[in-house]
């Protein structure tokens, strides 16, 4: 494997080390903390980050397995209206941590176990058809790291701004 694919796989897994590193200093009542009111809390941003790959873990697959594969999105009531609908403001996040680190590790594995297929190629539709857009392995690879980096800070700026210094 390139050393670009290598750094994309140690960047993919790393994000979670992050993630991790900057969630074990948040005190157990800090789960319900935001950076201001009606914005996401610690504990909805990891159930929000732990479904990255339970969302595009099989359409990584697809793309591994059959190139040009179509991909059909159901119904989508946005990010606000899942998080309710799923409790993700009430619910524990010890399985949610527990599910991102093993999805990291399996498709870490996955993905370097094909290093040729790095550019195949999957392609989004809506339910009536239409195409919404294509993406390969690299590029969902590359997206959910930089989501996970995303919510890394957004939960270290929670911290920062709910600790004294």
């Amino acid at each position: 494997m390139s050393d670009n694919k290598n750094t994309l796989v140690e960047n993919f897994t790393s994000s979670l080390d992050l993630f991790e590193t900057v969630f074990a200093k948040v005190p157990e009542d800090g789960l319900d903390w935001s950076a201001k009111e009606g914005e996401w809390t610690v504990r909805q941003v990891v159930h929000h980050v732990a479904e990255d790959l339970t969302v595009y873990g099989f359409f990584i697959e697809q793309a591994l397995a059959m190139p040009g594969n179509k991909v059909f999105f159901g119904e989508f009531p946005g990010n606000e209206a899942w998080a309710d609908s799923l409790a993700f403001d009430q619910r524990p996040v010890s399985n949610a941590l527990a599910l991102m680190r093993a999805q990291r590790a399996y498709y870490a594995e996955l993905i370097n176990h094909f290093p040729d297929r790095w550019d195949n190629e999957i392609q989004f539709f809506d339910q009536s058809g239409k195409k919404l857009s294509e993406s390969t392995v690299r590029k969902m690879v590359t997206m959910l790291t930089d989501h996970m980096v995303e919510h890394f800070k957004m939960i270290k700026s929670i911290l920062a701004s709910k600790t004294p210094s």
